[in-house]
């Protein structure tokens, strides 16, 4: 999958997440959600953000090469043990909102990446790859896909209900402020 593609599948996957956990939906998530779907393609200098990052892409596309470990269920436990060590400094504990979002944004990566036919080493470093090999990389269908996924989630997924009931409640919280 493309990074032009993982962004808005890794939006709609927190706002399903969100929605399902009764998060509120905010921009600070929705973006760090993004920004998770876009790490495990560190490992490919040519990737989006492996061209913005390529003091880091580079040395780790060496080491790893492309969708092996960073597409994996392996890195997703790194990542998540290395959220929860750094929220728990406590000059960082106000960060520990962004292990969710960024979890779940990397999550979706793995996910589309697999239903490509490369698919992805989910055990790795067992070799074995999954694929469900539903569209190639860079088709027509992969974008068909995600605007439809992206769209579905947006008008019967209740992201636009979701957000205007937390703006709502917000309003009220802020309203018995100025009542008191």
């Amino acid at each position: 999958m493309m990074a032009r593609n993982h962004i808005p599948f890794a939006m709609s996957c927190w706002w399903l997440v969100a929605i399902g956990a009764e998060l509120p939906i905010e921009a600070q998530g929705t973006m760090t959600a993004a920004v998770g779907g876009m790490l495990p393609d560190l490992d490919h200098p040519g990737s989006a953000l492996g061209r913005r990052l390529k003091l880091i892409s580079l040395p780790l596309s060496a080491v790893v090469g492309h969708r092996g470990v960073t597409h994996s269920l392996l890195a997703v436990v790194a990542l998540i043990g290395v959220l929860v060590t750094v929220a728990t400094v406590p000059v960082y504990s106000h960060l520990g909102w962004l292990i969710t979002p960024l979890t779940i944004g990397y999550l979706s990566h793995i996910l589309g990446d697999s239903l490509t036919p490369s698919g992805v080493p989910l055990f790795w470093p067992r070799k074995t790859t999954y694929s469900m090999n539903l569209f190639k990389t860079r088709s027509w269908q992969e974008t068909l896909f995600v605007g439809l996924f992206t769209f579905s989630t947006v008008i019967f997924g209740g992201v636009v209900t979701a957000a205007v009931n937390d703006f709502w409640q917000r309003v009220a919280t802020v309203s018995q402020l100025f009542m008191r």
